[in-house]
C-alpha cells in the first residue's frame, strides 16, 4: 500500500486514551489546504458545481509554452487506483491535463497575424526512467479539433498513460493551421508541449 503522506513527516499525538496515534490525517489536510492558498492546485466551476482540481498549476509541477502564440499549460498526477503495484510488474498510472488558449494578441507568423487557429495533430514522447517508452503520433485530442480565438476560453482536456516506473515524463507537440482546417489561411506549424514530469509524489490526494 503506498501511504498518503511520507512516512518521514508522521509523527505521533495522544488521543483520550493515552495512546499514540499518527497524525498522518492532519499533515494530509495541512498539506491540501496549503497547496490551495498557494495556488498550486485551485477550484474549478462546471455546470454550476464547484470542484478542487489536483492538477498542478505552478511550475515545476506545470509547464509552460508558449509557440507563435499558442499557450500550453500541461500538468500531471499520480492515480493510485489504477496502479498494479502488488505484481511482480509493477505498473503505475498517472493522468495528464492539457489547457490550450490563444493570446490575445492572436496567432504570429513570420510576422502574419491570424485571428484563429486550430489544431489537427498531435505528438506524444513519453519516457521512463530517461527512456522512450511510447511515440505517438494521431489526428485531434480525444476525438477534437479545437478551434482558438484571441483571448478566448482556454480548451482542457484530460488523458492517462501507465508506466512501468514511478518515474518518466511525457512531452510533445500539436500541429495548428493558421485560420480553420476547413479554410487555411497558411502553412502548418508546431507547437510545443513542454516536458511534464510522472513521479510517484509525497502526498497522494
Amino acid at each position: 500500500m503506498i501511504p498518503c503522506v511520507p512516512n518521514a513527516l508522521i509523527s505521533s499525538v495522544h488521543n483520550f486514551n493515552g495512546d499514540q496515534q499518527p497524525d498522518a490525517m492532519l499533515l494530509w489536510l495541512e498539506e491540501h489546504v496549503r497547496r490551495l492558498e498557494n495556488g498550486i492546485i485551485k477550484l474549478r466551476e462546471e455546470g454550476g458545481f464547484k470542484s478542487i482540481n489536483l492538477f498542478p498549476e505552478e511550475p515545476p509541477l506545470c509547464s509552460t509554452a508558449i509557440t507563435n502564440g499558442v499557450k500550453v499549460r500541461a500538468s500531471a498526477v499520480f492515480v493510485p487506483e489504477s496502479a498494479d503495484l502488488q505484481n511482480d510488474n509493477e505498473m503505475y498510472a498517472f493522468s495528464y491535463s492539457i489547457r490550450m488558449s490563444l493570446l490575445p494578441e492572436g496567432c504570429f507568423i513570420q510576422g502574419i497575424c491570424f485571428n484563429s487557429c486550430q489544431l489537427h495533430r498531435r505528438h506524444w514522447i513519453i519516457r521512463a526512467n530517461d527512456i522512450v517508452i511510447s511515440d505517438v503520433n494521431g489526428e485531434a485530442v480525444i476525438g477534437e479539433f479545437p478551434l482558438l480565438l484571441p483571448g478566448g476560453k482556454e480548451f482542457v482536456y484530460e488523458s492517462c498513460t501507465p508506466l512501468p516506473t514511478s518515474l518518466g515524463s511525457i512531452e510533445g507537440s500539436y500541429t495548428f493551421v493558421p485560420g480553420r482546417l476547413k479554410n487555411p489561411k497558411g502553412a502548418p506549424f508546431e507547437v510545443e508541449v513542454a516536458r511534464v514530469p510522472l513521479q510517484l509524489p509525497d502526498y497522494i490526494f
